[in-house]
């Protein structure tokens, strides 16, 4: 008989048994679907996530400050430094994004904008989808302003119309010529526009000091290399401004994917592992619906043995039913997969994968569904097809189908099958539980602020129309006044960036203090309102007040880690607090100190951490660089969001605002949102894996019971009660369940320590984590034995007798 023949026989086979045939396919699909969809993220952010030519070739020349931080931000001067005196570089890519205003067409809009290089698309190796990339005679001098769109914006806008090629845009009040768009996957810097300048020394990029570094290596050169390269040019350069780039600094190249954080791929690599016990708890389920069935096809396979069949042939058959029932289930599984994907790609973070992943359930996605199929069908299939073609094949024939002479041996199988699914449950049911553990306890975590009534809205300012800073003091100044005469607006303040999503930061130095600490201290730009509105408390001192902020008095108010780390916990007010790169451009300040005037409570400020950093909190009229609004309203802060957007147009028509939206939202989208993803998936596996394991229990315990009807119905018979029976065939499942979930919580605690990097504010050890899971398991469990229990002591003795 041939494969086919054998999978026609096998399909057969399956129709005549529809329930086993739903059940092992259900569970199957459910396990491959899982497995495939988690794939197709992990393959989209980790194994092909760049579209870009060579990545592993592209290196972000970074510094890494003594305390480990990472900076890939260089002046103008600094970039043109590297990019000329290198020698192991094809080119040396300059860009910086930022937000750029676009007028002209209808109401003021702020697109995300990547000002690069003339040679970026070279460099990336990625041509333009439609149009063209820059070219040399666009770097002439006085050559008309050009652009490159984003994809999706062109889609988003244009409708994708070819014909926007040769239209122009007012971007931050710059006519500019679009050239080309480019393809979908091109997400250099999530840009909605690519604005190509060329750069020269002392200058900025419309008012960005700062830019990112990349360079694509020459072939065959290596990181080693390239770094013994780039290290005399950084030591010129930390010799010419030592302030500006201190020699505790030390070189790091990092490869494209490495500029991206790891916690994203780590949590993507445990939620693969969680999905692959899910799958495993899949095919000892269907393989422990397959040892229960072979009770019904033992006489079946012994006549077959009995004609001449050899045990080998017999194997085949066995195996071969098992890939049928693997290939239906995946099939079935990509369809879960592409609907499972969908639901991921709703609850993925922001900001946490690379702008250019692409997922989808695409050709190796597909090539990795067959390959699980046909695992899993030798996974299921191979217990039962050598235990029904095991040496007493030939037993049910000499026995005239009575008897049950190996079932203890199928019942001992059995029952190790179930002890596995509920340790392979057990695991997952703890890395739910501390993931619910983890949501449970960042969200109950003491802030230092109340978010609750705070609206937070952007208001960038263009610095080609507002270069002037006294200009832009004015503005901030009229706004924040006219947003303090809205009823219902408690109190008004002002920030640069987003805490405790974002917020700049520099080195610093204490006067007088030997401290050597060049980490970045987070500088907030702000007024006397600020404390008013966040709910911050006050510990020493004061904070700033009204006449400073108008009078651009040099005043710092820190925080209690700035003075445990810098001034080693002592006495803070009146000591002096230099920021030595603001004696640069574009800041050029002649005098970079500022005195302490107070301390405030230590509030979370950075979100992605569960470090606080140190701060300090200066007039934004110094600077006058803020651009996030804070509002504490009496009601609902959404409610004031119209009538604040008229006061900012009121003032200048032309001026964008965007991200307007309560803290409480902005929590839920950055400091929640990757706690929450870890949740709702590992809760799903587990979910899955603990329905898959009961059925197995309750599979065990029925199959148990059909085998001793008739010792059940003797029983009864002698005077055994209602309660006796039900704890005797509890007592199976009781067994099963204890020895599962000690197996488990001993693999538990032993693989525990990879949830680590997605645990916060406890242990990963929780003991209250882990008697839940085992609480959980053994309520449940005791419920699925019940039945088959209940339907035992029903029997009817003489009904058993007589058969």
């Amino acid at each position: 008989m041939s494969f086919f023949a054998d999978l026609r026989f096998g399909f057969r086979s399956l129709k005549k048994a529809p329930s086993f045939s739903a059940i092992a396919i259900g569970s199957l699909a459910l396990g491959i679907g899982g497995s495939t969809a988690m794939y197709s993220v992990v393959y989209a952010v980790i194994i092909d996530p760049f579209p870009y030519k060579a990545p592993d070739r592209l290196m972000s020349v970074n510094v890494r400050g003594p305390r480990g931080g990472n900076g890939s931000y260089y002046p103008i001067d600094q970039f043109l430094d590297i990019a000329e005196r290198n020698t192991v570089a094809e080119g040396v890519v300059a860009s910086t994004w930022s937000d750029v205003s676009w007028t002209g067409q209808g109401e003021p809009r702020r697109l995300r904008g990547n000002h690069c290089t003339m040679n970026t698309f070279e460099v990336m190796g990625v041509p333009p989808l439609i149009g063209r990339a820059p070219a040399a005679s666009d770097a002439v001098e006085g050559a008309p302003p050009v652009t490159l769109l984003g994809y999706k914006f062109w889609q988003r806008q244009f409708g994708g119309d070819p014909a926007v090629l040769g239209r122009t845009l007012l971007l931050n009040d710059k006519l500019r010529t679009i050239i080309g768009v480019m393809p979908a996957r091109f997400m250099w810097r999530g840009a909605d526009v690519y604005l190509p300048d060329v750069f020269h020394r002392g200058q900025t990029v419309e008012g960005e000091r700062t830019v990112h570094l990349l360079a694509r290596l020459k072939p065959g050169i290596t990181r080693e290399q390239a770094a013994a390269n780039f290290q005399p040019i950084l030591q010129d350069i930390q010799q010419r401004e030592p302030e500006a780039f201190p020699k505790q600094w030390t070189l790091k190249l990092l490869d494209f994917g490495e500029t991206f954080p790891s916690d994203i791929k780590d949590a993507l690599w445990i939620l693969f592992g969680a999905v692959g016990l899910l799958l495993l708890i899949a095919c000892v389920n269907v393989s422990n619906l397959l040892l229960s069935r072979a009770a019904l096809r033992r006489r079946e396979i012994a006549v077959r043995a009995a004609i001449g069949a050899p045990r080998a042939r017999i194997i085949r058959q066995l195996l071969s039913e098992s890939l049928l029932l693997a290939v239906i289930g995946g099939l079935l599984g990509i369809g879960v997969a592409a609907a499972g994907l969908r639901g991921i790609i709703a609850m993925v973070p922001p900001n946490t994968i690379p702008d250019e992943a692409h997922m989808a359930v695409n050709v190796p996605v597909l090539l990795f569904a067959l390959g699980v199929s046909v695992v899993a069908a030798l996974l299921f299939g191979i217990a039962p097809a050598l235990q029904l073609s095991g040496r007493d094949i030939l037993t049910p024939l000499r026995e005239a189908g009575r008897g049950n002479v190996g079932s203890a041996r199928q019942r001992l199988l059995l029952g190790s099958l179930v002890v596995g699914e509920v340790a392979l449950s057990v695991m997952l049911l703890v890395g739910a539980s501390l993931m619910i553990r983890t949501l449970v306890s960042i969200q109950g975590k003491d802030l230092g602020f109340h978010p609750d009534r705070i609206l937070t809205l952007r208001t960038p300012l263009s610095d080609q129309r507002y270069k002037d800073p006294e200009r832009r003091s004015a503005f901030l100044q009229d706004v924040l006044q006219r947003i303090r005469s809205i009823p219902g607006a408690q109190a008004v303040s002002i920030n640069w960036g987003l805490p405790p999503v974002f917020s700049p930061g520099w080195p610093v130095t204490v006067v007088g203090s030997t401290q050597t600490d060049t980490s970045r201290v987070l500088i907030h730009q702000t007024d006397h309102q600020y404390l008013d509105v966040m709910g911050i408390a006050l510990l020493q001192g004061r904070f700033l007040q009204r006449q400073e902020v108008n009078a651009k008095q040099h005043s710092a108010v820190v925080n209690q880690t700035f003075v445990r780390r810098y001034l080693a916990g002592g006495p803070a007010v009146g000591r002096l607090v230099r920021v030595p790169a603001w004696r640069q451009a574009p800041a050029n300040l002649a005098d970079d100190s500022f005195q302490i005037v107070g301390v405030i409570k230590d509030t979370v400020n950075r979100v992605s951490s569960n470090e606080i950093s140190p701060e300090m909190y200066l007039p934004f009229t110094i600077l006058n660089r803020a651009d996030s609004i804070f509002v504490l309203a009496a009601g609902k802060p959404e409610s004031l969001d119209k009538a604040i957007k008229a006061q900012i147009y009121a003032a200048d028509p032309s001026q964008p605002v965007m991200d307007d939206k309560s803290m409480e939202a902005v929590l839920r989208e950055n400091a929640y949102a990757s706690p929450r993803f870890n949740l709702l998936l590992f809760t799903i596996f587990a979910a899955l894996g603990l329905i898959l394991a009961l059925f197995g229990i309750y599979g065990v315990v029925s199959h148990n019971v059909a085998q001793q009807t008739r010792e059940i119905g003797i029983r009864i018979a002698l005077g055994a009660s209602f309660s006796q029976v039900i704890t005797m065939v509890l007592s199976l499942g009781a067994r099963l369940l204890v020895i599962g979930i000690a197996f488990g919580l001993v693999a538990s605690l032993a693989s525990v320590k990879a949830l680590s990097g997605l645990v916060r504010n406890i242990s990963p050890f929780d003991p209250y984590s882990f008697a839940a899971v085992a609480f959980l398991l053994v309520a449940a469990g005791l419920i699925a034995s019940f039945l088959p229990a209940r339907r035992a002591a029903r029997v009817e003795p003489a009904t058993v007798m007589r058969e």
